[in-house]
């Protein structure tokens, strides 16, 4: 099981609609609920596989105040102007949301540019998180046991 730790302080909505508005993006429900309890949060030993030779860890979420820092950070003008970093993966790479429009889940590999550097990896956020895998988990015959995550509130 993966276990989501160190969360920073909650975001009030006003902070959430001012980052908005600093990276033109409209961020979609399953992450507005996730960042409301998690903002900044790390997960120990969790790993997407991205496909079925790339795996990489999911270190942590990034606080949204710093979202339009890392925007800067992967220095790439093409992704930078539709999508938006909102978690940091292994050795420089990113999952990503599109700043408007679908909310599907991209994995950014910093080793190319532009949309050579994208895949889409996931349907939708809570996808996303329920296909995060703990590298303590036992792997039988190519399959993992999915680890379910609760984003919203009971």
């Amino acid at each position: 099981m993966i276990k989501i730790s160190h969360a920073k302080s909650m975001p009030s909505p006003k902070e959430i609609v001012a980052v908005e508005a600093r990276i033109d993006a409209i961020f979609n429900n399953e992450y507005l609920q996730f960042i409301r309890q998690h903002n900044g949060a790390e997960i120990r030993n969790g790993y997407y596989d991205i496909s079925e030779q790339i795996s990489s860890y999911v270190r942590y979420f990034i606080e949204i105040e710093d979202i339009a820092n890392d925007i800067s950070l992967m220095a790439d003008d093409e992704i930078s102007q539709y999508f938006f970093p909102f978690a940091i993966g292994s050795g420089g790479t990113y999952f990503l949301m599109k700043k408007k429009g679908d909310a599907c889940i991209y994995y950014y590999d910093s080793d190319y540019m532009g949309h050579d550097a994208i895949s889409k990896i996931a349907q939708s956020f809570n996808t996303f998180m329920n296909n995060i895998k703990s590298d303590t988990e036992i792997r039988i015959e190519g399959t993992h046991k999915v680890v379910q995550v609760t984003t919203g509130k009971p």
